[in-house]
């Protein structure tokens, strides 16, 4: 039975054309999820693949690349090109089957914002572990993949793949031969680029280990030396202090002779004080008692006014009334 290698993608040996007579094939591009370059749907080529371990549609070329070199790892056994490409770059590898990704592939295909929320995620499984993001990816490529062998488009490739594609569908294998060589001497120099920094890094790790080492070597005779040193230092300090305790001794008690010089000036400017408001409170007393003597005296001559001022109406009547009698024995007269 004919039919789709859901692994890789194979063509049925006989494609069978749905299109109908006088109907014109539509123009679909698929631009390839690993390399990203675009590519022109046609039936009975096979221009689009499907990924061995993603199952999403890839290039010709990328598939040929993906299985053209040994993969090789690093010291801790994670692969050092991402599962998607077969590149180097940015690598994130999976927490359960320790599959290393790429930042392109990632934020191309599945978005920028998912990439960057890796960072905090604490355990992260790849697209091949969990493939929830990339389910829709996944319908899209049968969807292709049906396309390239009964030339029946669904509404979902109409609407994803509609394009205008400027390139060459027809392309001989000897020059997809020379493409695939050129991006694995590429990448293999990219690789010999990236051990060859990491060499001088660990070159200079183990020049500055080995820098530490002698120090610490030489330590013991300068820690010596240093030891000397220190106990001259300590002992000046020693002496220094002796010599501040001193000097701080003698301004102590200049200080306490001080404080009671100043604490005698004050008793007796207290004593003074006393004193003083002693003598000014016998002059306040003399003050109120004279002050009360003379209001004593004010009254008295005051009484006497009022008596010689009776004793001057007093007469000044009597001798009114004498003249009043006179005048009235002279009109009697």
């Amino acid at each position: 039975s004919s039919g789709i290698n859901a692994e890789y993608g194979r063509l049925a040996k006989k494609p069978i054309s749905k299109r109908k007579k006088g109907e014109k094939e539509q123009s679909l591009v698929f631009n390839c999820t690993s390399c990203a370059q675009p590519q022109l749907l046609v039936q009975g080529k096979r221009n689009i693949l499907c990924h061995p371990k993603l199952q999403v549609g890839v290039c010709r070329e990328c598939l040929i690349f993906s299985h053209s070199d040994l993969v090789p790892k690093d010291d801790e056994g994670y692969e050092i090109y991402c599962q998607w490409c077969c590149e180097l770059g940015n690598l994130i590898c999976c927490d359960h089957c320790k599959a290393p990704y790429c930042e392109e592939c990632i934020s191309r295909n599945i978005g920028l914002d998912y990439y960057e929320s890796l960072s905090e995620c604490d355990e992260w499984k790849c697209f091949a572990c969990d493939p929830t993001s990339i389910e829709d990816m996944r319908e899209l490529t049968k969807a292709v993949l049906n396309h390239q062998n009964y030339n029946d488009p669904t509404d979902l490739l109409l609407e994803k793949c509609s394009a205008v594609f400027s390139g060459d569908a027809n392309i001989n294998d000897s020059d997809r031969e020379e493409i695939v060589k050129e991006r694995i001497r590429l990448r293999r120099t990219n690789l010999n680029e990236t051990l060859k920094k990491k060499k001088q890094m660990s070159k200079t790790k183990n020049d500055s280990e080995e820098y530490e080492e002698e120090k610490e070597e030489e330590s013991p005779d300068e820690e010596s030396a240093s030891e000397d040193d220190k106990s001259t230092k300590k002992s000046s300090r020693k002496e220094n202090k002796t010599s501040n305790g001193n000097s701080k001794k003698l301004k102590l008690k200049k200080r306490k002779e001080t404080k009671s010089e100043s604490e005698e000036e004050e008793e007796e400017k207290e004593e003074e004080s006393t004193d003083e408001e002693s003598a000014s409170e016998d002059e306040k007393s003399t003050r109120k008692s004279r002050r009360n003597e003379n209001k004593a005296s004010n009254g008295n001559s005051k009484k006497r006014m009022l008596r010689k001022r009776k004793q001057i109406s007093k007469t000044k009547s009597e001798s009114e009334e004498e003249e009043e009698e006179e005048e009235e024995e002279e009109e009697e007269e």
